[in-house]
């Protein structure tokens, strides 16, 4: 397995500190459907560079399909998490995909990053009733996107920031301004994505 130098530094920042951090792996996306190479690649993942999932995936618009031999193996190898980022240039024939995708294989989690970008309505309610699906809410477009989504899926909305482009801060401050409840701000601040990694 060769990898690249992002995996390798992101590798060596989980193992340095691992009360601190966890990760998602890269994977090649010129797998194909059978390959048993991918499986391989899947858990070296796993067992050697400890990562708890796969992504962030940033495709281009039309090339969802190249995602299904990723989410098989995620769903053979321990219904492992996938992340995808939603925005741009994705559009929303292509969320649209991706949610067909979630559907397929409902017993592998989907985070879609970003919130869909200018689509975050429309994204919010594709997954609302899909219970494998997950929205980040780095890059909310407003505010009312992130209160909505916090509203409709609490259990499922996930905190991010998109830094250095995002600041973390600010989106903090944001999701205690906009949540109805300590305890809901502690689900949308690091209790879903604690119970979905089983952290």
């Amino acid at each position: 397995m060769i990898l690249n130098k992002a995996l390798e530094e992101l590798s060596v920042a989980i193992k340095q500190h691992s009360n601190r951090f966890v990760g998602f792996g890269s994977v090649p996306l010129s797998f194909s459907s059978g390959d048993v190479t991918l499986n391989d690649w899947v858990e070296k993942l796993v067992k050697e560079q400890k990562m708890k999932g796969l992504g962030e995936f940033t495709l281009g618009s039309g090339q969802i399909p190249l995602l299904e031999p990723i989410f098989k193996a995620a769903s053979d190898y321990m219904s492992l998490p996938i992340w995808v980022h939603t925005f741009y240039p994705l559009n929303l024939r292509d969320i649209q995909e991706l949610f067909l995708l979630t559907q397929k294989y409902e017993n592998v989690p989907v985070i879609y990053g970003h919130m869909g970008g200018i689509h975050w309505l429309q994204t919010i309610e594709l997954i609302k009733d899909t219970k494998n699906a997950y929205l980040d809410i780095s890059a909310f477009y407003t505010t009312y996107a992130l209160s909505l989504a916090i509203k409709e899926i609490p259990q499922r909305t996930l905190f991010s920031s998109d830094f250095p482009y995002g600041d973390p801060y600010l989106n903090l401050q944001a999701v205690k301004r906009h949540t109805s409840s300590g305890e809901v701000a502690d689900r949308v601040l690091g209790g879903n994505i604690s119970n979905l990694l089983h952290l």
